[in-house]
């Protein structure tokens, strides 16, 4: 059987879930929403609606919403309940932050070798992500998940379920966060996938640190260096 490198939609589920139960499938479900915008910023969580909806007891509904408070989605309000948290500009900033943390540092551990290993599987996955965002399908369901899958397989490479787990949740919130939408800049302005997958086949870790670093802030003008202290309230 052909060895794969991108992870599927449940190999994402299975490093993030240790076993199956039904507070991974209520968790999975709310996920799916939280990407596909049915669950938006500010909006009232009814754990007992969702419930029904999924044909579950309320104790699984609740064990999700307390994973999901834990990683960022949700937020209790005193007299109020739980609400889908509001996307606060220091909030998406500091998501960018984690991530680039996360993936600038794997990409001085997998780069080379091992992209190379994978080079074509890699390449023609992100040539069918940069096709869908050319054609104005990179706000998606299907290009979130895609965007989840490509860049945990990368990390993915560096051998450490440990930390593929962590920035999965990561990716999660920021994406679910909508934070190109912070971009007043096309699509084609910003560095593509198939480019970076190129970039990343490099031996020299510090290239591939920066080849990262530029993919993920390609796009966003609004975090220009000057931006992100003026959002964190640092004098210039």
């Amino acid at each position: 059987m052909k060895q794969t490198v991108i992870l599927s939609e449940k190999d994402v589920s299975n490093i993030t879930h240790q076993k199956n139960s039904l507070t991974r499938l209520v968790y999975e479900e709310l996920i799916r929403r939280f990407m596909n915008e049915e669950l938006v910023p500010g909006m009232l969580i009814n754990r007992r609606l969702i419930a029904q909806e999924l044909g579950v007891s309320v104790a699984p509904v609740l064990e999700a919403l307390v994973q999901l408070q834990l990683e960022g989605f949700l937020e209790s309000v005193p007299r109020k309940g739980t609400i889908v948290s509001p996307v606060k500009e220091k909030d998406a900033l500091a998501q960018l932050l984690i991530r680039e943390s996360f993936e600038c540092t794997a990409a001085k551990l997998y780069c080379g070798k091992k992209v190379r290993a994978f080079y074509d599987e890699f390449s023609s996955y992100a040539k069918w992500m940069d096709d869908m965002a050319k054609n104005s399908q990179f706000m998606s369901l299907t290009f979130k998940k895609a965007e989840i899958s490509l860049h945990a397989s990368l990390v993915n490479l560096c051998g450490m379920p440990i930390f593929t787990r962590e920035f999965i949740r990561s990716i999660r919130v920021g994406v679910f966060s909508n934070i190109n939408r912070l971009s007043d800049r096309s699509f084609t302005e910003r560095q593509n996938h198939a480019a970076l997958i190129d970039k990343l086949t490099t031996d020299n870790p510090d290239e591939a640190m920066e080849a990262v670093r530029s993919h993920l802030w390609s796009g966003k003008p609004l975090f220009d260096e000057r931006y992100k202290k003026a959002i964190l309230g640092i004098q210039e």
